[in-house]
């Protein structure tokens, strides 16, 4: 189904654009809805749009060499995928998959490549938005590097971490063990256990669909690679 120009407009990426250019690529936009566990974006393809998720959650994940899936990285609402494709015109890398029901409106390459050479602040959001991917990419492979699952989980579980203004920590939407798992090369059932020693700990509480986190402190000691005490 095509998409409302004021529905546009509520992207980040798109806030600097002119209406009439709004109105004008609306008509060219999509809204797609998937299913958990759908496809939306395929390896090895080259770059037809740029993906733009409205709600729900999508992680990038590839294969490893024995046929394992290897989580990447997460795309939150407001947040876009694809955007290496459609840059330097070259097949994806990964695989994009929903972990939820979701909704993403897809813009063609052709037209986020224009507004990328018309409007500055276009091209200025999306070079950041790789350059956080590079250095998210860097650190989840020196994490990979980390010696014990303990380690990993608990340097995970940082990455994911924000402070609210109230001060707290806090992962917002908590990825399930499974997706954990893929994402630092260890079975669910490891970061299950690892799970249950922080909760007996009151190191991390479950509330809902979020993770509050309640001592920093022992997940960087950790991470860090001293020793649990």
């Amino acid at each position: 189904m095509s998409v409302d120009p004021l529905l546009l407009k509520q992207f980040d990426l798109f806030k600097p654009v002119p209406v009439e250019i709004i109105s004008t690529l609306s008509q060219y936009a999509q809204l797609v809805e998937v299913p958990r566990r759908k496809i939306v974006m395929e390896k090895n393809q080259h770059a037809h749009s740029l993906g733009l998720l409205m709600d729900g959650r999508l992680q990038g994940v590839d294969m490893t060499l024995d046929g394992r899936e290897a989580g990447l990285y997460f795309v939150e609402p407001n947040d876009f995928f694809g955007e290496l494709a459609v840059v330097d015109q070259l097949p994806t890398h990964e695989f994009v998959i929903s972990l939820a029901p979701s909704r993403f409106v897809t813009v063609p390459a052709n037209i986020i490549v224009q507004l990328i050479n018309e409007v500055p602040q276009v091209a200025a959001i999306i070079n950041t938005r790789l350059a956080r991917r590079l250095r998210e990419a860097l650190v989840q492979r020196t994490l990979l590097t980390m010696s014990s699952p303990l380690q990993r989980v608990c340097a995970q579980l940082i990455q994911l971490t924000i402070k609210t203004p109230s001060g707290e920590q806090v992962i917002t939407l908590a990825p399930t063990h499974q997706e954990i798992a893929i994402m630092i090369n260890v079975t669910r059932e490891t970061v299950t256990r690892v799970f249950q020693k922080l909760q007996t700990n009151g190191v991390i509480v479950r509330d809902g669909s979020a993770l509050q986190i309640k001592n920093i402190h022992y997940l960087n000691h950790i991470a860090s690679g001293e020793q649990d005490k």
